[in-house]
């Protein structure tokens, strides 16, 4: 949304953020009524869960929304194979929940050496690496 306000695009705009709140019900309502509301919708950006909803509704009314989503899934990786989903960030949860538990367990002093903390870097899965 900020890079579209500074370099703004006569044929291209931000139009809404909506919240699914991680439903998969709650995605395919959302997608739908905003494929009504904007029928010339370019593309999708789902920050959340829900993800199956909305790209079960893009496959049956319009597969050719760009659409970015998290977490590389069974289902996102056949939406991936299919062209409904174009690209999705995995965020290597079980990296996450790793790095967490040594976290803790070296705040415990469960372990003795020292757990470093750099970033988790994040994948970015397209059609070509699904």
């Amino acid at each position: 949304m900020d890079y579209l306000a500074r370099h703004p695009r006569s044929d291209l705009g931000f139009a809404f953020v909506g919240f699914t709140r991680d439903s998969r019900d709650e995605g395919a309502q959302w997608i739908s009524d905003a494929l009504r509301r904007w029928p010339d919708l370019a593309g999708v950006y789902n920050a959340g869960g829900g993800n199956s909803g909305i790209l079960d509704a893009l496959s049956r009314l319009r597969p050719d929304v760009f659409f970015v989503g998290h977490e590389l899934t069974e289902t996102s990786r056949a939406a991936l194979k299919t062209g409904v989903a174009d690209v999705i960030l995995d965020q290597v949860p079980e990296a996450q929940a790793r790095r967490a538990l040594d976290l803790l367990l070296a705040r415990i002093r469960l372990l003795e050496e020292e757990v470093e903390n750099p970033p988790i870097q994040f994948n970015t899965i397209t059609s070509v690496n699904a």
